[in-house]
């Protein structure tokens, strides 16, 4: 028991110390328009502490990713700590656990791909009905024109992204099956968890926090995470995946 949980803090703090030099030095940040989005492997390492080590665990490695990491490297447009942020990235540590166990319940690969296919093509259909009732946004006090290729393009690259998607975790699952054996890989469930937190804690809850501190429109932002959500979601399964696989060998 006791060297359960010296294993846990130990690796606790290890992945904690990579998802701030992932978040903070090896990731793509401060993207000129929209600086209110970042791409990295960071919410994988932290949905991987949830689903392999624990909610709790994953719930200190997110808040505190979040807090250390703005410590250690100020952020280059002088932003400080945010409570707000600390609860979605501690969310984000928290309920992947959950859903995972939950995910794990269904004895299906079908079935879940159908809910990873189901919850990508509502963003589509969300994405797509946007833009068609939208014709212009404001961002930072100033209002953009969707012209008619603009529109088409968003709806395409939706829909492309979308597809993409779902084809990456499918043949990321035959990959893993393939190299480690079908009982051994879970990247289904791993999926499931993946994107159910991601569209709950960082589509939705942390486009509000963003909206409401940035004072942009909502709707801009959710739009832009939604493109990150794209390649969060391929990204996080495979390196949650790989990470599970060798955490369990490592556990043998």
């Amino acid at each position: 028991m006791t060297n359960n949980i010296v294993r846990q803090i130990t690796l606790s703090a290890l992945i904690l110390s990579l998802t701030i030099i992932c978040t903070r030095l090896l990731s793509l940040q401060n993207i000129p328009i929209i600086p209110f989005v970042r791409i990295s492997i960071g919410p994988a390492l932290i949905i991987f502490t949830s689903i392999f080590l624990g909610p709790i665990p994953g719930l200190v490695v997110g808040a505190a990713s979040d807090i250390l990491g703005i410590v250690l490297f100020p952020n280059a447009l002088g932003y400080s700590i945010n409570p707000l942020f600390t609860v979605v990235y501690g969310l984000l540590g928290l309920l992947p656990f959950f859903i995972f166990k939950l995910a794990k319940m269904i004895k299906k690969n079908s079935v879940n791909f159908a809910i990873i296919s189901a919850i990508l093509g509502s963003l589509c259909v969300f994405a797509t009905i946007f833009m068609i009732l939208n014709s212009s946004i404001v961002l930072f006090g100033k209002t953009y024109e969707f012209l008619a290729w603009h529109k088409a393009l968003v709806i395409t690259l939706s829909w492309v992204l979308s597809i993409g998607t779902v084809i990456a975790v499918f043949f990321t699952n035959k990959h893993f099956e393939k190299k480690y054996g079908e009982d051994t890989v879970q990247t289904y469930p791993i999926a499931v968890s993946s994107i159910i937190t991601e569209l709950i804690v960082m589509l939705v809850l942390n486009t509000i926090v963003k909206a409401v501190f940035f004072e942009v429109d909502f709707l801009f932002v959710f739009f832009a995470q939604a493109v990150v959500y794209f390649i969060d979601i391929p990204l996080n399964t495979f390196v949650v995946s790989l990470l599970g696989v060798l955490y369990k060998k490592v556990e043998k």
